[in-house]
């Protein structure tokens, strides 16, 4: 598991907040956003097994100010953390820290023309989002495809990023965006 430099991430239909993660066409996780808590809860689970490997918390109850902590649920180890940066009609911005907190990369909307269009006319527009390291360096990318429900492509290059803190994070990201 997340060996690969390839994702697709498909949102299931269902109430809520609802995907499941593949790798090189193999399912390899599931999420479910937890509703009506106060903070933000995610479990994601193997798709066989049903066993939880990882867990995402917000870090507060005010969803603008929080960092989404992420865990693997079956070492106890801190993968990383989500942030969401300046909040922007304009475009989304979120840092992904390392377990110390040191931020490793930001994903960071396409571009302020299409983010408009996507907030005033229709979500049918499909999003995209690079990843990039503090010193300005394209490590990444997510694309949405169109289609009824979310689904999108994860695609990374080179090792400055963990690939479970961006996959898991990415989820987080268009669940709170609600993309």
């Amino acid at each position: 598991m997340f060996d690969s430099r390839s994702y697709e991430v498909r949102q299931k239909i269902a109430i809520g907040n609802k995907y499941r993660v593949y790798e090189d066409d193999t399912p390899i996780l599931e999420s479910a956003q937890k509703k009506f808590r106060l903070k933000e809860d995610f479990r994601f689970t193997d798709p066989e097994t049903g066993a939880e490997r990882f867990r995402v918390k917000a870090s507060s109850i005010l969803d603008i100010a929080s960092a989404y902590d992420i865990v693997d649920s079956q070492s106890g180890e801190r993968v990383g953390a989500v942030k969401r940066e300046v909040i922007s009609f304009f475009k989304h911005e979120y840092s992904l820290l390392a377990p110390d907190g040191t931020v490793v990369a930001s994903i960071r909307e396409d571009n302020v023309p299409l983010a408009i269009a996507r907030r005033l006319l229709t979500t049918l527009i499909p999003f995209s989002y690079e990843v990039v390291t503090p010193d300005g360096r394209v490590v990444g990318e997510a694309h949405e495809h169109f289609s009824l429900r979310d689904k999108y492509s994860i695609e990374l290059h080179g090792d400055e990023v963990d690939p479970r803190l961006l996959v898991v994070g990415m989820v987080v990201v268009d669940a709170i965006e609600e993309n």
